[in-house]
């Protein structure tokens, strides 16, 4: 029975709780880009994000990159999620974002929030195919005055996160890097209907975006 217990402890799933070492607000417009204040998302004309070749300049995402070089390599992944905090009361309901919801993908290039600058978007873009989308989320309450949490299944549906998070523990960098879209267009909603989440950089803990794993030996 010990040895059994033992075992039990042994092989138990362990959460590990990953705020990115940095990100990069993607905008044509962005002044402070890579400060890991706020990131945001927004689309237009239905769309999340811009195919190969077309234009950028009304959309808006964030790339956010992770370093998991203390995640043990070869664990199975038990669950995945991405927590986030868009700032209190938005441009948004909970409807609207139930129909745009945030979105996490892939990322095409790597980045770097010190060098980033506009004119490397078209090589650094988030994956706009069904197979680099890795899952979506949306408000379930808006409190006025609070920060809106949105939490991230990375493993739901047919979901191909579980292959990039291997690969990325099994690369030489461990480095994870991930974009968060959404087709929610303040063109047609009003210009504060976009989500705006709290960057890595946010003075309180609980408010960063967190990637939240949940490995097995």
């Amino acid at each position: 029975m010990i040895a059994c217990l033992i075992a039990c402890v042994a092989f138990a799933p362990k959460t590990f709780s990953l705020v990115p070492k940095e990100t990069v607000w993607v905008y044509e417009n962005a002044s402070t880009p890579g400060d890991g204040t706020y990131l945001r998302a927004w689309g237009v004309e239905g769309k999340s994000c811009p195919a190969e070749g077309e234009d950028l300049s009304q959309f808006s995402y964030s790339f956010l990159k992770w370093d998991l070089s203390d995640l043990p390599q070869g664990a199975k992944i038990v669950s995945a999620t991405l927590e986030l905090n868009n700032i209190p009361d938005p441009g948004f309901t909970t409807d609207s974002a139930k129909k745009a919801p945030l979105e996490v993908r892939a990322l095409i290039g790597e980045f770097d929030a010190k060098s980033w600058s506009f004119d490397k978007a078209t090589k650094n873009r988030p994956d706009n195919t069904k197979a680099g989308l890795y899952g979506t989320g949306y408000p379930v309450f808006i409190r006025p005055g609070s920060p809106v949490p949105i939490s991230i299944d990375l493993l739901a549906g047919k979901s191909t996160f579980s292959t990039a998070l291997s690969g990325a523990l099994a690369s030489s960098s461990h480095q994870l890097s991930l974009c968060i879209t959404s087709s929610l267009d303040p063109s047609v909603d009003g210009r504060t209907s976009v989500y705006k989440v709290y960057g890595q950089n946010e003075s309180k803990e609980n408010l960063r975006p967190t990637l939240v794993l949940k490995l097995a030996e």
